[in-house]
């Protein structure tokens, strides 16, 4: 129904002050939808104007807001994912490397102690860390060059959960050795006259 702009003019003071019937206010709002005139006075009046919105067009705003939200939070979430993959990534490439660099560890007479054993010898690092040790026969029967290294895993990783100094069991067979020296030449251990003894039976043992 076509409505003459005097009486919208007449009722828009009412439809300012939200007096109208809902009926009137449609009416009012119908009209200034397509009345750039009356759209004017009622922003005189007001200083702004609010059209309603159709609701298809804000569901379906809506719903279009809500499929961008599922998108962002899908790729939020792997580019979580990623970034944790990468971190873990880093870190296990960073110990790998600190497994893989070492250095020498050497003796100064008090860091290294080779202690005997019901079971064996075995060598006490009183240092920081681990270490290794790589020995090999001086071609004189019972005797061991030996060396010792640490890796930079073993130097800085290892204090961190294990405080107590490292202990590793010689690998050769207690009477087989009688003495135990650094590649300088320096002595580490020497066999006493029992242990020499006990060196020489297990020698006799395995000529016989």
């Amino acid at each position: 129904m076509k409505v003459k702009c005097a009486v919208i003019n007449d009722l828009l003071p009412l439809y300012v002050d939200d007096v109208l019937s809902q009926e009137s206010r449609e009416l009012v709002e119908e009209h200034i939808k397509e009345c750039e005139a009356c759209r004017k006075t009622l922003e005189n009046m007001t200083g702004k104007i609010s059209i309603p919105v159709n609701k298809e067009l804000r569901m379906d705003e809506t719903k279009s807001l809500k499929g961008l939200k599922k998108i962002v939070t899908r790729y939020k979430g792997l580019a979580i994912a990623f970034a944790i993959i990468a971190v873990i990534g880093i870190m296990f490439s960073t110990v790998l490397i600190m497994c893989r660099i070492s250095y020498d560890i050497p003796y100064d007479g008090s860091n290294i102690t080779f202690d005997e054993h019901d079971d064996g010898y075995y060598i006490h690092y009183h240092g920081t860390g681990g270490i290794a040790y790589s020995a090999n026969g001086t071609g004189v029967d019972g005797e061991w060059e030996i060396s010792f290294s640490q890796t930079a895993f073993d130097k800085i990783i290892r204090p961190i959960y294990r405080h107590d100094d490292d202990v590793i069991k010689f690998g050769y067979e207690k009477a087989s050795i009688t003495k135990l020296s650094t590649r300088d030449g320096v002595v580490i251990w020497e066999a006493n006259e029992e242990q020499m003894k006990a060196h020489e039976e297990w020698l006799k043992e395995r000529e016989a």
